[in-house]
């Protein structure tokens, strides 16, 4: 049974951590990881899962590495560690570290945005092919981010849209 104030500390780190999906306007997608094997086959080894966000009213146009576009990546962070299974798992998860630049993509209208890179691999043998732990973490933390708001793709903000 959980006590009130670990719900209650609970409920506010998700309502504090879904004003910065708004105030972002975060966004995801999600990539194959892969590797080439010895024998030269290109083989899936896990799951990079991309967050993205925006400059909340910025006061200048966004710089790579900017003091803004620091607050962004950690509070993508802040998003990426909360998504993450806590309990051992055969998986593992690398966060990216903030690599100082200013990333855009057709899909999300070339806005100026920083990205958070979230690896999903196994623990060990990370040569090994992708398999059902992976798949079940990449959908677990995407069913977090849908309940934070985070919008799959691009940034909608239509009340009525429910694909995401």
């Amino acid at each position: 049974m959980v006590n009130n104030e670990t719900y209650l500390k609970n409920s506010q780190e998700l309502d504090y951590l879904k004003k910065l999906v708004n105030q972002h306007k975060v966004c995801w997608e999600v990539w194959p990881e892969y590797l080439i094997d010895k024998n030269g086959n290109k083989v899936q080894i896990g799951f990079e899962l991309d967050l993205t966000g925006i400059h909340y009213h910025p006061v200048h146009h966004p710089t790579p590495g900017c003091d803004e576009c620091v607050k962004v990546y950690n509070d993508l962070k802040k998003i990426a560690k909360l998504i993450t299974p806590k309990e051992g798992r055969e998986s593992k998860y690398d966060i990216g570290i903030f690599d100082r630049s200013i990333h855009s993509a057709p899909i999300r209208k070339l806005r100026d945005e920083v990205t958070l890179t979230l690896k999903i691999v196994h623990r060990a043998g990370f040569d090994r092919p992708v398999d059902a732990c992976e798949v079940e973490c990449l959908k677990e933390m995407e069913e977090k981010l849908k309940e934070l708001g985070v919008k799959k793709g691009q940034w909608r903000d239509s009340a009525k849209d429910s694909e995401n």
